[in-house]
């Protein structure tokens, strides 16, 4: 039965799943009833604490919208439901809208679970008629950290970038969503006035949902016993429940310093499958392996790492390593050969890792030196010029901040030396920068590599290629 009831004895339900109103539609909404009135009654249910007060159970917009349209009654139907009822009214009539917020959506699934007797995740799951997959990845999402569900509400990036970082550990998604050191966004740096308090420093996008993904594989470690998630990786799951050995790997040959936590990790090398899967053979000396970095992070399979001992998957090596023993045989050379290439390829991973770490510190230092260098180039240019400049160079990168060493300047001639800086600085941050940029430094006059030596003394370290010291052959004379 429909009847109208003030608006003042109406109260807004604190389990509605939907916390957020678009204003636009809201107002929208309002201009039509103004016009029109409410066409659709709304659902209420009795307070219990108040006889006099009805709560809405489903229609909130149209009580907001009517309440700005300066209405004192509404249409309602007023109906006895428990919490229970209620609660599960809520969000199968909001579940069947489009614009309910993923967050919103986790929220509701959280209340059904805690609140409603016999409800978990599987019972939503076949209730919506989404998979339970579905249901798990939202409820997730209030794992989230504050600052990256007001971004997420925000628009700032979609579910499918939200759903992976819901699955990281607090300080690793914030690692992946720090626009300087993360792969969540890509920064588009525009010239900026620092005295403008207008001006957007940093315009951001979300990299795409894959490309987010593989950043986290290769720098955010896999640990077992804390991401070994039973929905998302059961094998992995079993496998720490079990208590066997599990040894870390990757694909990969080499692993980044940020994702190696201290552990090792088994390249690609040091590994063979061993779970008669992908024209693999099982053995007797397997044991679980789980991939913590690089493709395939997460999943776990039966691996044999016994070089010494298992002649099913190191039957070569075992050969080689006893030719070269007992001193002969050509293979005993090409093995030479191999663990020479192999300690030389070692050798330079650790130096190039020294190397970009010696440039990350050195580059406020050539940042500096670049300014000067750019401030007494030449640089000319007049009005239109400058304008052209200004909107439309608009340097790439991740991680370049707006320059604290050159201001933008008023004129045309200091849009020109900014955008120059700009693109340098931009320059400076590119995966192949200690190779590139001294040669760029170079013709302004700049010693990078002297600045980088200044600035991050080079550690004592063995050269790369340099040969491992060992007893010196004597050649007899025949």
């Amino acid at each position: 039965m429909i009847e109208s009831v003030k608006l003042s004895q109406i109260v807004p339900s604190k389990t509605n799943p939907r916390q957020n109103f678009d204003a636009e539609k809201l107002r929208k909404l309002t201009e039509s009833i103004q016009e029109h009135g409410v066409l659709q009654p709304i659902l209420v249910r009795p307070h219990l604490g108040d006889p006099l007060l009805s709560i809405i159970v489903a229609g909130e917009r149209r009580f907001r919208a009517a309440s700005a349209a300066g209405l004192e009654e509404i249409p309602v139907i007023l109906r006895k439901m428990s919490d229970e009822e209620a609660l599960e009214f809520q969000m199968i009539e909001n579940l069947e809208r489009d614009d309910l917020h993923p967050l919103e959506e986790a929220r509701g699934y959280q209340q059904l679970i805690q609140k409603v007797k016999g409800y978990d995740v599987a019972k939503i799951a076949t209730r919506i008629g989404r998979s339970v997959k579905y249901v798990y990845d939202r409820v997730k999402l209030l794992g989230l950290t504050k600052e990256l569900q007001a971004g997420f509400l925000a628009g700032k990036f979609e579910a499918g970038h939200a759903i992976l970082l819901a699955r990281l550990k607090p300080e690793d998604q914030k690692r992946v969503a720090d626009p300087d050191v993360g792969g969540l966004f890509q920064v588009e740096h525009t010239l900026f006035d620092p005295y403008d308090r207008n001006g957007d420093e940093q315009p951001v996008k979300a990299h795409s949902v894959r490309e987010v993904q593989g950043w986290i594989d290769e720098h955010v470690k896999f640990q077992a016993h804390r991401d070994a998630d039973p929905m998302l990786f059961p094998e992995a799951a079993e496998a720490v429940a079990s208590g066997d050995k599990v040894v870390a790997i990757t694909h990969n040959h080499f692993v980044r310093p940020e994702a190696r936590d201290g552990k090792r990790v088994l390249s690609c090398r040091s590994w063979r499958r061993a779970d008669g899967q992908h024209k693999s053979k099982p053995c007797d000396q397997a044991v679980t392996g789980m991939i913590v970095v690089g493709p395939g992070r997460g999943e776990s399979f039966a691996v044999c790492t016994s070089r010494k001992k298992c002649r099913t998957h190191w039957g070569p090596e075992m050969r080689e390593s006893k030719a070269r023993a007992a001193g002969k045989g050509k293979k005993s050379r090409l093995q030479d050969s191999y663990e020479k290439d192999r300690e030389r390829r070692e050798l330079e991973q650790q130096h190039r890792e020294v190397e970009a770490e010696r440039w990350k510190k050195a580059l406020p230092a050539i940042r500096k030196a670049v300014a000067e260098k750019v401030l007494m180039a030449s640089a000319r240019a007049q009005g239109l010029l400058g304008e052209i400049i200004f909107q439309d160079v608009k340097p790439q990168g991740w991680g370049v901040k707006v320059p604290t060493e050159l201001p933008r300047g008023r004129t045309a001639e200091d849009l020109v030396r900014y955008a120059a800086f700009m693109v340098l600085a931009d320059e400076m941050q590119e995966w192949n920068a200690l190779e590139s940029f001294p040669k760029r430094a170079r013709a302004l006059g700049i010693d990078a590599k002297k600045i980088v030596n200044l600035a991050a003394p080079k550690p004592k370290v063995q050269t790369p290629g340099k040969p491992v010291a060992g007893k010196k052959k004597v050649r007899r004379k025949k």
